[in-house]
């Protein structure tokens, strides 16, 4: 090396490299990032190999280093040196490098390079020893400044469980000085069960060397404050030399948790209440998705409409509906406004028959904000309607009953001035009729007699619609089948006769007497036969024949009046019980024959049916009771008001 006063005047040794090959490059290739960490500054290379070989220029271009020469001989270019470092495996290289050695420069060739290597091996740890004491002092004080101004209470203690450290946080909740802490255990500042608790979390930690999470409730200045402890054992060179504790107050939320389970517990009971109301609701409830499809259905839902769940959940809501359309615009208004409602809309029960309801449907929406189910109440009003309706029905039929009554009375009283003058006349016959022609006197008493027929037929008459007006009780007797219908076609003869209509008896004899109500049974059969006349007078270009056919069968009676008239329609054929319904042209019917006809054998415990093929034919069929019922039913048209 040069004297101590050149030395001392520059920080970094000037150095040459010189050698050829590997050896060369890699020596350049360690220098290239441990130069400054060496102090070196290589000025020069003498590249003694065959340039097209030695990867050396590429490391040189990269440092920045200036190759000046290729033989050693060009050392003497290199200027002032203090280090020469010899990279040959030649050993006549080394010796010529002396040669022409710089005054006081040194040459470290390849046999001391091993050295050198060790060498920048020792500086390199020993900078990374001064680098990890460096990152470990400023480690140590945020670590201290985060203990300080942590918002946790923070302690430390040393194996026997004893406070050597606690933080100002934790002093300030604990309500403490230091020097009331530093040495002391647990029971001295956690009284009661909450210093157990803490001490057995700790040695557990000490122990398992393994850090513990812990939720607990310490005593702190007279109230219970419920925490969450982390713990961190402190091992040193492989032996546990204390612990850290870390404390957080979680007071605040286990009493909002705690909250929170009482507001569940409510919400859940008052959910379960909801549910079985809805669920043991008579009223039909189902609720749907925003597409319409069923997501549930009640009990009610299931009686009124005969569905089970399994059959409709996840299928289409509107096809319970009649008028599917009319739901689906219902379930978009729904989805829409929030609300919708809907008066008198008909369902079908599984057995097809209709339920008529009040509709009301409303939109839940989800937490999101977006539609999440739609609920719909539908209340039942079939029965309120059909009380309804025969109410109307009452009222109407109260009013032709004052009408008929008023009519009935107002032909029995001339009635009874005719049956007065044919009995005065009868009298005059036999007094003066010896004075008359013979064939005038029989003439006279022939037509009295059919008067006095007339005018007994017509009161009969008027006494069966007074009898309806009125609701009397009427009159069971024992009754041959056959001698009633035929007085029915007698009393009709005049219309048979006219409309020249062919009457065809198959009448069973097996029939016996059989006790009912003659009078209304009269009614009954007058009024089918003169609607059977009335059907084929309606197609004049045919023969009207009218067949009437009586038969015996297990249930009792039956009796077939069937014509080839017009027939009736097949929507209609289900209408014609109900009380004015009439297919006849204005004019021509009241529609009240038939639903008479209809509570008349209600009342007797029998019943009508009706076939018909339009255009064609229509058949009545009339079923009876050999044993009438020990008291008649009430009258349908008033039970169910």
């Amino acid at each position: 090396m040069k004297s101590s006063d050149v030395n001392t005047s520059r920080s970094d040794i000037r150095t040459a490299l010189v050698g050829h090959g590997q050896p060369l490059s890699d020596l350049m290739a360690g220098l290239a990032t441990r130069q400054n960490l060496l102090h070196l500054e290589i000025v020069a290379l003498i590249d003694l190999g065959p340039a097209d070989e030695d990867t050396a220029l590429a490391h040189a271009r990269q440092m920045g280093v200036p190759l000046i020469g290729t033989h050693v001989e060009d050392l003497a270019r290199a200027g002032d040196l203090d280090l020469v470092i010899c990279a040959a495996g030649n050993p006549a290289v080394p010796g010529a490098l002396r040669r022409l050695l710089p005054e006081g420069a040194s040459l470290l060739d390849c046999r001391v390079q091993p050295l050198f290597e060790g060498i920048i091996r020792l500086v390199e740890e020993n900078r990374a020893l001064r680098l990890d004491s460096h990152r470990l002092k400023e480690t140590r004080l945020r670590l201290n400044t985060f203990v300080e101004t942590a918002p946790l209470a923070i302690y430390i203690k040393d194996t026997s469980l004893r406070y050597k450290r606690m933080n100002r946080h934790a002093l300030h909740v604990l309500g403490l000085k230091e020097d009331e802490v530093v040495g002391k255990r647990d029971h001295a500042i956690f009284p009661g069960g909450g210093a157990r608790w803490l001490q057995k979390v700790e040695q557990e930690t000490l122990q398992t060397r393994q850090t513990l999470h812990a939720g607990g409730v310490l005593p702190v200045q007279g109230a219970d404050m419920h925490v969450q402890v982390t713990l961190f054992p402190i091992i040193e060179n492989g032996k546990v030399e204390g612990l850290y504790g870390l404390i957080e107050d979680t007071t605040e939320l286990y009493e909002s948790e705690l909250k929170l389970h009482q507001v569940d517990e409510r919400l859940n009971e008052t959910q379960k209440y909801l549910r079985e109301v809805l669920e043991n609701s008579r009223d039909i409830i189902f609720l749907t998705d925003p597409e319409g499809k069923i997501l549930s259905f009640n009990s009610g839902a299931e009686n009124a409409l005969k569905f089970s769940r399994d059959d409709v959940v996840g299928t289409p809501a509107d096809r319970l509906c009649t008028d599917s359309a009319g739901f689906a615009k219902l379930l978009k208004q729904a989805l829409r406004d929030g609300h919708a409602t809907r008066y008198e809309a008909e369902f079908r029960n599984k057995e097809l028959h209709p339920v008529i309801c009040d509709i009301s449907l409303t939109l839940i929406d989800g937490p999101d904000g977006k539609p999440l189910e739609v609920v719909c109440l539908c209340r039942d009003i079939t029965t309120r309607l059909r009380l309804k309706n025969d109410l109307i029905r009452s009222e109407r039929l109260a009013a032709v009953g004052q009408m008929a009554s008023g009519v009935a009375h107002e032909i029995n009283n001339p009635l009874a001035v005719i049956d007065t003058i044919a009995g005065m006349v009868e009298e005059t016959l036999e007094d003066e009729g010896r004075n008359l022609d013979a064939s005038t006197r029989d003439l006279l008493a022939n037509a009295m007699e059919r008067l006095h027929a007339q005018v007994k037929r017509v009161t009969t008459i008027t006494h069966s619609l007074l009898g309806f007006v009125r609701k009397s009780q009427t009159g069971m007797a024992a009754l041959d089948l056959q001698e009633l219908l035929e007085e029915c076609l007698y009393v009709l003869g005049t219309e048979i006769r006219r409309s020249r209509t062919r009457i065809v008896r198959l009448y069973d004899p097996r029939i016996p007497e059989f006790r009912s109500d003659p009078m209304l049974l009269e009614q009954v059969f007058v009024n089918l036969i003169k609607n059977a006349l009335d059907a084929m007078d309606a197609v004049p270009d045919r023969d009207p024949v009218l067949e009437i056919t009586t038969s015996l069968d297990e249930a009792g009676v039956v009796v077939r009046i069937q014509d080839n008239g017009i027939g009736i329609p097949k929507e209609e054929q289900e209408k014609i019980f109900n009380l004015f319904h009439t297919t006849k042209p204005a004019g021509k019917g009241t529609g009240l024959g038939l639903s008479i006809v209809h509570d008349i054998l209600y009342r007797l415990g029998g019943s009508v049916r009706v076939a018909s093929e339009p255009g064609q034919w229509t058949r009545f069929v009339v079923e009876l009771p050999l044993t009438p019922p020990e008291t008649l039913r009430p009258d349908p048209s008033i039970s169910a008001i």
